[in-house]
């Protein structure tokens, strides 16, 4: 080092103890470019000149003279750099680098080196995994501008670390912006919805309840075959939407008394078409759309609009096409008297694999009747749809 050793005095020694208990690397009164730093060297003389030269940077410089003493200071305060020499008794440079790297990667090391081949003085940065390295003798100008370049890189990836933690603030703050308004969106939509529902409820006078009576079916069975969670919300939903392009339907022919004629069935038969297209662009009733287009269809593709067949025909609206068929038989008519449920039962059997799904079919007959009839008891005493 160009700096005579002898330059410092016993009092200067001092300055080997510790001079701050601040915790940050950058001082809380200090100026842009000031950082704490940490300098270790086994020879006071050495650790006095460089802490000085430092200082008058107006950075806060603490020192230690080995490399257990550093460790400890590293581990109370942050140091935007650590200068420690390559030689030193115990912990030497090249490991105190090392760990200081591993434990605390923020804080950048430059390395002294006695050892003035430039392979050796690679492979010490290397294993030190230090930014930089100054072999002796140096000068104090060599020392400040290799710190100076070793700050400047530190301010940068705390200035990325700080743009990437607002990031990932400001990504969270959206996160749950967006959330709320989805959830707004779902609520007013699903109000929208409810009312429509209800209303076709009020207007088909035969089937008073039946929206409600289906959804909550199709929850059981939906259980009952496995489903959970969003896909089994999403059956409840389509089986409750079913009917709702009957909105769509004149009330000369939903609400005409006798039988329908053929070009009138043709008429209503449109119901499930526009039930789909009205649902069409909102996001959450996706799939329950494909319900309500599909909820006429059969198993053996003799349904409609498509003609599906078999397990083409999406599990929700195969699903459905079992509970509706129970409700339909156990609900009044004005035309006859509601079926008895050993009846009804007995009714869906027979019809599987030609209008109803086999599976879809077991799985319903599996489902305890008592948790049937209770669905029934409590749509009696409220009709009215809920949407969740």
């Amino acid at each position: 080092m160009a700096a005579n050793r002898g330059n410092g005095s016993v009092d200067d020694c001092a300055d080997a103890v510790p001079t701050s208990d601040a915790k940050s690397a950058l001082p809380a009164s200090g100026e842009p470019g000031q950082y704490r730093l940490l300098v270790v060297d086994d020879d006071p003389a050495v650790v006095t000149v460089c802490a000085k030269a430092l200082r008058l940077d107006g950075h806060v410089v603490d020192t230690a003279q080995d490399g257990a003493q550093a460790l400890k200071l590293l581990a109370t305060s942050s140091y935007a750099v650590l200068i420690a020499d390559q030689r030193m008794p115990g912990i030497d440079g090249v490991a105190l680098c090392e760990r200081a790297h591993q434990r605390w990667p923020a804080t950048l090391c430059v390395l002294i080196t006695a050892c003035p081949k430039l392979e050796v003085m690679i492979s010490a940065i290397n294993r030190a995994q230090a930014f930089r390295a100054l072999a002796k003798p140096f000068t104090l100008g060599e020392l400040r501008t290799a710190v100076a370049q070793a700050c400047a890189q530190y301010r940068m990836a705390e200035e990325s670390r700080s743009l990437a933690q607002h990031v990932e603030r400001r990504t969270v703050e959206l996160r749950e912006t967006n959330r709320k308004l989805d959830r707004e969106v779902h609520v007013r939509t699903g109000a929208l919805l409810l009312g429509l529902v209800n209303a076709l409820d009020l207007r088909d006078t035969e089937t008073h309840g039946h929206s409600r009576r289906v959804a909550l079916y199709a929850r059981l069975l939906g259980e009952q075959l496995g489903l959970a969670g969003k896909e089994l919300v999403e059956v409840e939903r389509g089986a409750l939407l079913h009917d709702i392009g009957k909105i769509g339907v004149s009330d000369r022919i939903l609400r005409k008394p006798g039988k329908l004629g053929d070009d009138e069935w043709a008429e209503m038969r449109k119901h499930a078409q526009y039930g789909f297209e009205m649902l069409q662009g909102i996001d959450f009733l996706e799939r329950a759309r494909v319900v309500v287009r599909s909820h006429h269809e059969r198993f053996d593709g003799k349904g409609y609009p498509d003609g599906m067949l078999g397990p083409d025909i999406a599990l929700g609206a195969r699903i459905f096409a079992v509970i509706d068929t129970y409700d339909a038989m156990t609900s009044d008519r004005p035309y006859r008297k509601a079926l008895a449920t050993p009846v009804a039962r007995t009714e869906i059997h027979q019809c599987r694999g030609s209008q109803l799904d086999p599976h879809c079919v077991e799985a319903f007959l599996d489902i305890a009747q008592q948790s049937l009839d209770e669905v029934r008891a409590q749509v009696a005493l409220s009709p009215r749809a809920t949407f969740e």
